[in-house]
């Protein structure tokens, strides 16, 4: 019996291993079909988003969190380096925030934030703070629609960053989540899933 058990315990290891040695050949195919049925161009026009991705968390956090950390909470940039170096390596690790958050919440324990505060506010912005996932998934939609030749107007693009935000409140605690729910987004604003 324990061999047994043993036995159908070994089962989703085994469909994880093939997955894991599966999956970058679906994502080679994937790309192969992209680039027979859009031609390299589509390199250009990826790296474009690509780009325009990073350039948007870098302005989120350099500026937004930035102002917030540095002026509003006067936090010395070493001292909140320091501080929030492991909490953000292993979130980068995990891509979860919910499961980072006792990680965060002891690097403001250390910050001297009160316990009341840090408690109200992590637990908050781990569960309703989605701005990376909400920029990824408008950006995405903006690339897909740019892609099929598809014209947003201003409410289009409007309707697009409220249904990003709705679908990014759904998410939260799941690593790559975003995937999913970036599908329904497409989806809802009647651009090709594809």
């Amino acid at each position: 019996t324990v061999a047994t058990l043993e036995k159908v315990r070994a089962i989703p290891a085994t469909i994880l291993t093939w997955l894991i040695h599966i999956i970058p050949l679906a994502v080679f195919a994937v790309i192969a079909g992209s680039v027979s049925e859009y031609g390299l161009e589509i390199f250009a026009s990826l790296g474009k988003y690509v780009g325009t991705v990073w350039l948007g968390f870098l302005l989120q956090v350099c500026l937004v969190y930035g102002f917030w950390i540095f002026v509003v909470a006067k936090i010395k940039p070493k001292i909140f380096a320091r501080e929030a170096r492991e909490p953000v390596l292993y979130a980068l690790g995990v891509n979860s925030s919910l499961a980072t958050l006792p990680l965060t919440m002891k690097a403001l324990d250390r910050l001297g934030i009160s316990r009341r505060s840090s408690s109200l506010g992590a637990g908050v912005a781990t569960n309703i703070n989605n701005d990376g996932i909400i920029l990824y998934e408008a950006l995405a939609v903006f690339f897909v629609a740019h892609l099929h030749g598809i014209d947003m107007d201003v409410g289009m693009m409007l309707t697009t960053i409220l249904a990003c935000i709705v679908a990014a409140l759904g998410i939260t605690g799941i690593p790559e989540a975003g995937f999913i729910s970036l599908s329904v987004v497409i989806a809802t604003m009647g651009l090709p899933v594809e």
